[in-house]
C-alpha cells in the first residue's frame, strides 16, 4: 500500500529505493495510517457538532443529545442552589465523550497531529541518513565507489520529511477550514444564552447577571492577555525556527568541512593498517589461549557427563530392584487370591452336600407318607375277610413302619446336632471371611499406596532421566556445533589473513589514484547536492512563511470573532440590566403607591 501511494508522486525505482529499509517503510505506514485516522475522527466530530449547531439555530431549543441532558441537570441543580451557567456548561461539555474520548481532548489530539507528522518525518530522515552513512564499507577495495553511491542516494532519506510536512500542511488546512473548536465554542455560547433565558426573573437574576458581566469582563481581559501572549509566543517560535534553519545551514557547512577532513585522514588510517595487523596477531594469540581454556572446560564437562552416566546406571539398578520387589509382591498377592478362591470353593461344596442331605430326607418322608396311604387303602378294601392273616400282615407292616419311623426318628434326632454344627461352621466361616476381607482390604490399601508412591517415584525418575538425556543431547549438539564454528572461523580467518596480506599493497596503491579522482568528482557532486538542498530549503521557508501568514490571518479573524461575540454578550447583558432596572423601578413605584395609599387610609381612619 505504501509503495502504491509513493508511485503516485515519484518514479518506481525511487519508491523501491525509499522502501528498501523496513524501518523507513514502517515510518511511512505510521504517517499514512495516522493521517487517515485523524481525518476520519476530525470529520466525524465536525459533522456531529455541525448537526447540533444547526438544530439549535433552527429550533432555538436544546432538545438534542447531549444538550437535553445538560438542560435537565441544570434545572435540577438550579432548584437546589444558585449555579453559574457558564461554569456549568463548560463542565458538562468538558465531560462529553465522543468515540469514548472527551471532546476537548479529541480536538487537541487532532490538532496535535500537525506537529506529530513533522516530527515523524524528520525522524525518518535522520534514520535514513544514519543508515546510509553507516552502510559505508571502509574495509573493502571499493571504498570511494561506496561513498559516492551513498552520497548519491542521500536524497532518498528526505522523502519522509516531505511526506510528514505535506500531511501536516493538509491537516492544518483541514482543521482551519472545518474548525471544530470554533463550532464547539459556538454551541457552548448558544447553550448558555438559552439556559440564561430560562432562568427566573427578579432581583436575584439582576445580581446573577451583574456577576456574570463582571466575570465575563475579567475572563475577556484574561482571554485577550492569553491571546496576545500566544501571538507573542508564536512570533518567538517562528524566530526560533528561522534561527534553527540558519543553524542547520551552518551544521551542513561544518559537515562538508568534516567530510573533507575525513578524506584527508583516510591516508593516515591506511598507514595504521600495519599496527592493526600486529594487534590482530596479539588477538590471535589471546584467542589460542582462550581455546586452551575452552578445551579444559570441555574436559571438565566430559568428567561431569561421566559422573551423570554413573548416576544414571545406579538409578537404573535401583529401578530394576524395585521392579523385582514389585513382581514378588504381585506373585504373593496372586497366591493369596488363589488360596482364598480354594477356600470359597470348599465352602460351596460343603453347602451343596448339606442341601443334598436335606433333599434325600424330604424324599424319604414323602415315600413313607405314600406307603401309609397305600396301606390304609388296602386295609379298607380287604377289611372283613381273612382278618387275622391281614392283621398279621398289617402288624408286620406296622412293625416295619415302626422300625422305619425309629430310623427316621434317629436320623431326625441327629438333625438338630448337624444343624448346630453347620450353623457354628457358618459362623466361624463368616468370622474368618470377615477377618480375611479386613486383612485383604488393609492389604489392598497398603498395596495401592505403595503403588502410588512407586508411580510418583517412577514418574519423577522418568522425567529426571528425560531431562538429563535432553540436556546431554543439547550439550553434545552445542559442543559439536561450537567445534564446527571454531574450525570454520579459524579457516576463514586464515584465508582472510592471507587474502588481506596479498591485497593490502595493491589496495593502497589503487586508493592513492582513486582518491585524487574522487576529490574532483566529489566537489561537483556535493555542489549539485548542496544547490538542490538550498533550493528545497528556500521553497520550504517560502511555504512556511505563507502558512505562518495564513495562521496570523486566521488568528486575526478569530480575535475579531471573539471581540464581536464579547461585544454582543456585553450588549445583551446591558439590555438585560436595563430591563431589570425598569422592572425594579416599576416595583419601587408600585411599593411607593401602596405606601401612599396605606398612609392615606391611616389618615382617614384617624380623622374618623
Amino acid at each position: 500500500m505504501v509503495e502504491v501511494i509513493l508511485r503516485l508522486f515519484v518514479r518506481e525505482d525511487q519508491a523501491e529505493a525509499v522502501l528498501a529499509s523496513p524501518l523507513v517503510e514502517l515510518i511511512f505506514m505510521v504517517l499514512f495510517v495516522g493521517f487517515i485516522v485523524a481525518i476520519l475522527v476530525h470529520f466525524t466530530l465536525y459533522s456531529k457538532l455541525r448537526r447540533i449547531r444547526n438544530f439549535i439555530r433552527d429550533t432555538n431549543t436544546l432538545e438534542i443529545d447531549p444538550l437535553n441532558r445538560i438542560q435537565a441537570d441544570f434545572e435540577q441543580v438550579s432548584q437546589k442552589e444558585s449555579v453559574k451557567v457558564e461554569t456549568f456548561v463548560q463542565n458538562k461539555i468538558s465531560g462529553w465523550r465522543v468515540l469514548n474520548v472527551q471532546v476537548v481532548n479529541l480536538i487537541k489530539i487532532v490538532q496535535m497531529t500537525v506537529s506529530i507528522f513533522i516530527l515523524i518525518g524528520v525522524l525518518g530522515t535522520f534514520i535514513g541518513l544514519a543508515m546510509s552513512l553507516g552502510s559505508i564499507d571502509t574495509t573493502g577495495d571499493m571504498l570511494v565507489e561506496n561513498v559516492a553511491i551513498v552520497l548519491a542516494g542521500i536524497d532518498v532519506a528526505f522523502y519522509t520529511s516531505i511526506a510528514g510536512m505535506g500531511l501536516s500542511l493538509i491537516m492544518t488546512v483541514v482543521t482551519r477550514v472545518a474548525n471544530t473548536e470554533f463550532m464547539l465554542t459556538d454551541i457552548m455560547l448558544k447553550t448558555e444564552s438559552i439556559l440564561e433565558g430560562n432562568e427566573q426573573d427578579g432581583i436575584g437574576r439582576l445580581i446573577a447577571v451583574s456577576e456574570t458581566i463582571n466575570s465575563s469582563i475579567l475572563e475577556l481581559r484574561n482571554t485577550n492577555q492569553e491571546l496576545l501572549q500566544s501571538i507573542v509566543n508564536s512570533f518567538k517560535g517562528f524566530q526560533e525556527y528561522t534561527v534553527g534553519l540558519q543553524q542547520s545551514a551552518k551544521d551542513l557547512a561544518r559537515f562538508n568541512e568534516g567530510l573533507t577532513e575525513n578524506l584527508k585522514q583516510f591516508s593516515v588510517i591506511f598507514h595504521g593498517v600495519q599496527e592493526l595487523t600486529e594487534g590482530f596477531d596479539q588477538g590471535v594469540k589471546k584467542l589460542n589461549h582462550n581455546f586452551d581454556q575452552l578445551f579444559t572446560y570441555f574436559e571438565s564437562m566430559d568428567q561431569r557427563n561421566e559422573k551423570m552416566r554413573s548416576a544414571f546406571t545406579e538409578t537404573y539398578k535401583k529401578i530394576a530392584e524395585l521392579t523385582v520387589a514389585q513382581k514378588e509382591t504381585m506373585n504373593h498377592f496372586q497366591q493369596s487370591v488363589v488360596d482364598l478362591r480354594e477356600y470359597f470353593s470348599t465352602i460351596a461344596e460343603r453347602q451343596e452336600s448339606i442341601y443334598s442331605a436335606f433333599d434325600k430326607m424330604n424324599e424319604q418322608s414323602e415315600h413313607q407318607i405314600k406307603l401309609m396311604k397305600e396301606n390304609n387303602l388296602q386295609f379298607e378294601r380287604i377289611f372283613g375277610t381273612d382278618v387275622s392273616s391281614k392283621l398279621t400282615d398289617i402288624i408286620s407292616s406296622l412293625r416295619d413302619v415302626r422300625n422305619d419311623f425309629k430310623g427316621l426318628g434317629q436320623s431326625i434326632g441327629r438333625l438338630p446336632h448337624a444343624l448346630d454344627t453347620i450353623n457354628k461352621a457358618q459362623t466361624e466361616y463368616k468370622n474368618l471371611l470377615s477377618y480375611r476381607f479386613d486383612e485383604l482390604t488393609h492389604f489392598t490399601h497398603e498395596f495401592n499406596s505403595h503403588l502410588q508412591v512407586h508411580l510418583t517415584n517412577s514418574q519423577a525418575i522418568e522425567s529426571y532421566l528425560s531431562e538429563a538425556s535432553r540436556s546431554n543431547e543439547q550439550v553434545g549438539m552445542k559442543y559439536m556445533k561450537l567445534l564446527n564454528e571454531i574450525n570454520r572461523t579459524i579457516t576463514q580467518m586464515g584465508d582472510s589473513f592471507q587474502y588481506k596480506e596479498n591485497q593490502i599493497d595493491a589496495s593502497v596503491n589503487a586508493l592513492r589514484d582513486t582518491l585524487s579522482k574522487y576529490v574532483t568528482n566529489l566537489e561537483g557532486t556535493l555542489g549539485e547536492k548542496l544547490d538542490k538542498i538550498s533550493r528545497n530549503l528556500n521553497e520550504y521557508i517560502l511555504e512556511m512563511n505563507e502558512s505562518v501568514k495564513k495562521e496570523f490571518k486566521q488568528i486575526g479573524e478569530i480575535t475579531g470573532d471573539i471581540g464581536q461575540r464579547n461585544a454582543r454578550q456585553l450588549q445583551q447583558s446591558l439590555g438585560d440590566i436595563g430591563q431589570e432596572f425598569q422592572q425594579f423601578n416599576r416595583q419601587l413605584q408600585s411599593i411607593s403607591q401602596r405606601t401612599v395609599q396605606e398612609n392615606s387610609r391611616v389618615r382617614i381612619g384617624t380623622n374618623d
